[in-house]
């Protein structure tokens, strides 16, 4: 993050410094950018601070907070640039499946394998 941005952090036990690098309005969201992490290399942490009580996604009772170890963060945010940048440059009419090797088509005419 940039220097002139406040940055959260929260200090473990084990001295440890984790460094907040990203903050969603779900707790899909969040699981899906700590899956994506974690397939990286990169443990993370989530810190829900969701209101329940009432539906909400706007400011502090709305935010679900990832960390990263202050060691990671700048790699961490590279891979999120990086995964963002490709999300956005995707033709994508609603009709793609995206999987770890890449887009995938969809074939409307196939049968669904029995289980």
């Amino acid at each position: 993050m940039a220097d002139d941005e406040t940055v959260n952090q929260i200090q473990a036990d084990d001295g440890t410094t984790w460094v907040e690098i990203a903050s969603v309005g779900t707790a899909d969201e969040a699981n899906l950018i700590r899956g994506f992490l974690d397939a990286e290399g990169i443990a993370s942490q989530i810190e829900n601070v969701k209101f329940t009580e009432a539906p909400t996604t706007f400011g502090a009772m709305g935010d679900i907070r990832i960390y990263v170890a202050d060691e990671d963060e700048a790699h961490a945010l590279e891979l999120l640039r990086q995964r963002n940048a490709e999300w956005d440059q995707m033709d994508d009419e609603g009709e793609t499946v995206v999987t770890d090797e890449g887009e995938s088509a969809i074939d409307d005419d196939s049968e669904t394998e029995p289980s």
